[in-house]
């Protein structure tokens, strides 16, 4: 996959794939990030665990509240060729002494699920973290039952690191959680011919 960066007026590192393109998280896509989240399908709820639902003002509070949180970057899944808003994808918890992240993603609606969105979103956000963010490692967790994401994770090079029993619950039952993380070289090694 070619990747192109670029810079924008804020100093932010714009990441361009094949199909799709990712943009920070701002006020200024409060409106389309709102709809797409307040829209999203049964299936993305049950994948990500995801229980509540927001009002615009508390997405708006949200977005002002990232804008100074250095511990995180927020970015947008849009297609390059319909301008669609798809998904995001996360990277928080950052913990710059020891360089170490978490990621989360989500793809807003299930018709836009097995389309590549959310492997490419997630290369482009770990070359960003590994990369401009300098981290050496990238963790995550994700639902046993989520099979679907635990294939597209280990793909893409994540291990799996040991489970937490019950950890998570979700639609009145607990759930394992699967910890799972690449590092830095790990990264270079799966992805180096992506840059």
């Amino acid at each position: 996959m070619q990747m192109t960066y670029s810079f924008t007026k804020e100093e932010f590192i714009g990441l361009e794939g094949k199909n799709i393109y990712l943009r920070k998280l701002s006020k200024e896509v409060c409106e389309d990030y709102f709809m797409a989240i307040d829209n999203t399908s049964v299936e993305t709820d049950i994948y990500t665990g995801t229980t509540h639902k927001f009002v615009k003002s508390q997405i708006e509070s949200y977005i002002a509240n990232n804008e100074s949180d250095l511990s995180r970057i927020d970015l947008l899944i849009y297609t390059k060729e319909e301008d669609k808003l798809v998904g995001e994808v996360v990277i928080n918890d950052i913990d710059a002494h020891s360089r170490i992240g978490s990621l989360r993603i989500a793809i807003f609606d299930y018709l836009d699920f097995n389309k590549g969105y959310g492997s490419e979103g997630i290369i482009l956000a770990l070359g960003y973290g590994f990369g401009m963010l300098n981290l050496h490692r990238i963790e995550l967790e994700v639902f046993d039952y989520n099979e679907r994401g635990l294939h597209v994770y280990e793909k893409i090079g994540f291990k799996k690191e040991g489970v937490k029993r019950e950890a998570g619950y979700f639609n009145h039952k607990y759930h394992d959680i699967v910890c799972m993380s690449m590092l830095s070289e790990e990264f270079r090694t799966y992805h180096l011919s992506d840059y």
